[in-house]
């Protein structure tokens, strides 16, 4: 008889073990799939904004509207100095940060022109335009070195409400 106990408690717990086993390896494979299929459908949400910018200083005048989706910017921008051609059109690039690459393509003079443009915005919520060395490279004007770019307080746009 106390064989016959030995056999039958031999038996259940092989079958607990296995049984245990099963749930473990089918539990693991659920997180597998489940930590797979969330690296596809997961994503990070894009922010979006839209701000606008203007710069006034004597008779000189200049506004800046952006709107930023995630890193993507693109908005108008628009120069009015005094003596000096006006100057109309839109940027596209990118905010890394707190710095605004783009591409501004404007109208001056009836003619197209493109040309870089680079501008931080900082704490004082104020954007500064960068300035610096220019070169032509492929139809459009760009900075030879935007490390070596100046952000003087001769330029700063800032925020007003948009129309």
């Amino acid at each position: 008889m106390k064989s016959s106990i030995y056999a039958l408690a031999l038996i259940g717990m092989i079958a607990a073990s296995c049984t245990n086993e099963n749930k473990s390896k089918v539990a693991s494979d659920t997180t597998e799939i489940i930590a797979r299929d969330t690296t596809f459908t997961a994503s990070t949400p894009k922010t979006s904004s839209s701000d606008c910018y203007e710069y006034i200083k004597n008779r000189d005048t200049a506004s800046l509207k952006i709107n930023i989706e995630g890193e993507e910017l693109t908005g108008n921008l628009n120069y009015n100095l005094f003596e000096k051609d006006r100057n109309s059109g839109t940027i596209a690039g990118e905010m890394k940060g707190d710095t605004i690459i783009a591409e501004y393509t404007f109208d001056s003079e009836g003619m197209r022109s493109i040309r870089e443009v680079v501008f931080v915005k900082r704490v004082d919520g104020n954007i500064y335009e960068g300035y610096g060395e220019v070169m032509e490279k492929g139809g459009k004007m760009v900075f030879k070195d935007r490390s070596t770019l100046k952000f003087s307080p001769a330029m700063v746009f800032t925020k007003t409400n948009c129309d």
